[in-house]
């Protein structure tokens, strides 16, 4: 039989096929490379246990999730926007190829920050919608969009994700209370798991905050498609936008063409990869 990973914990994996979960080992070298087996994992299965691993699209390693479609980064006025997230998330977005929106949620408090967000992302082409969790403005648009689809709503706590899951499907959570609620186990508000509204699947993953992909420091400049389009002006080529003379990216910059503030986050993800890797050599 074939199904999905819908969770994990420990040696057992709940693989959802027939409309039901079925509790699965994995077998030989799959047992031994467990880690490995991802929530969101297509697999095959027989008598209770995995027997093969098929080809994903996309692997995030942090929270540890496969075959994801659309990246959902929700900001609001309160708190004040975390931008170097975002970066982050849309870096991995990038590199896993998969979709990325940004949800500006709490329109009723602020519209403002709408245009700040258009700012400094919408040049790059990027989904922003308006909605309002506690007036419903843009959820069923957000839904359109998710319909079908393994989505990751991600983003800093109390910017309203659990609201807006609430709005979308008429519950009434609190904050992180999405796992207890759906009642598939007392450990997954700890670890990802996928829930399934209908035609609509969203991964819950620990402190629902995060998706990481695992960038290497040469595809860093790759993952900032303004900055790719005009690499092939700086004088060296495969240029990081870091220290190198005659950089287009940092003299767009200093004109005020590109953002000062997305290049100083661009920097410090740079630099934050780079003792990454650092730490990995001695290792």
């Amino acid at each position: 039989m074939k199904g999905q990973v819908y969770k994990a914990h420990s040696n057992s994996y709940y693989v959802w096929c027939d409309q039901k979960l079925h509790k699965c080992g994995a077998r030989g070298v799959l047992k031994l490379r467990g880690s490995e087996i991802c929530v969101g994992d297509y697999v095959t299965f027989e008598k209770g246990v995995i027997t093969a691993v098929l080809d994903r699209r996309n692997r995030f390693i942090r929270p540890n999730v496969a075959n994801v479609d659309v990246i959902v980064a929700v900001i609001s006025p309160e708190p004040k926007p975390d931008y170097y997230l975002v970066d982050k998330l849309l870096i991995s977005a990038i590199k896993e190829d998969v979709e990325f929106l940004i949800a500006v949620n709490k329109t009723d408090v602020d519209k403002n920050l709408v245009d700040k967000v258009k700012n400094e992302y919408g040049h790059l082409g990027i989904d922003i919608m308006e909605i309002s969790a506690k007036s419903m403005e843009g959820i069923d648009d957000l839904k359109e969009k998710l319909k079908g689809r393994l989505a990751v709503l991600a983003g800093q706590s109390a910017a309203g994700k659990t609201s807006i899951i609430n709005s979308m499907f008429g519950l009434e959570l609190k904050t992180g209370e999405l796992s207890e609620k759906i009642q598939r186990g007392k450990h997954t508000t700890t670890r990802s798991e996928i829930f399934e509204f209908g035609e609509y699947k969203i991964v819950d993953s620990p402190g629902f905050a995060v998706i990481e992909a695992m960038v290497n420091i040469d595809e860093l400049p790759e993952c900032y498609p303004d900055y790719f389009e005009v690499a092939s002006e700086c004088k060296f080529r495969g240029c990081s936008h870091i220290s190198e003379p005659d950089c287009k990216v940092k003299e767009l910059v200093n004109n005020g063409k590109f953002s000062e503030d997305r290049y100083r986050r661009y920097v410090e993800i740079y630099n934050e990869i780079s003792k990454r890797r650092e730490v990995y050599e001695k290792d």
